[in-house]
């Protein structure tokens, strides 16, 4: 990881999150009379509720690169090579957005397993 990467894969599993969470509350709050829709409604749900967990791998990833990374970055400090706070501030945001995902993962995770009937296609 490159000094001026940004963590995207967390990025685009918060907006899958954030999906995940209004295709679950269309499924819970619309009630049809059309088999077909219900079917289709849920099996984006579940879809939606398994693919996140999924993508959070790479998320885990991205976090043992943004730590490696902040590891570097001290060393480097420590060695008086160069001042290197604007890049501290870059790896505290990052690590934060990082952190946010996995825990959204995490909670995700428990939800799949104490509703494991509502995923189960």
């Amino acid at each position: 990881m490159r000094m001026k990467d940004k963590p995207i894969l967390s990025i685009i599993g918060l907006g899958l999150f954030s999906l995940t969470l209004v295709a679950h509350i269309c499924f819970k709050s619309i009630r049809t009379t059309d088999v077909g829709v219900g079917i289709l409604l849920s099996l984006a749900n579940a879809v939606l509720l398994v693919f996140p967990l999924l993508w959070g791998v790479l998320g885990v990833a991205e976090f043992s690169r943004i730590m490696s990374w902040s590891g570097k970055i001290k060393k480097r400090e420590a060695n008086e090579e160069v001042n290197l706070d604007k890049h501290k501030k870059k790896i505290k945001i990052y690590l934060c957005i990082n952190v946010i995902y996995i825990l959204l993962v995490i909670c995700q995770l428990g939800y799949v397993i104490y509703r494991w009937d509502e995923v189960n296609v």
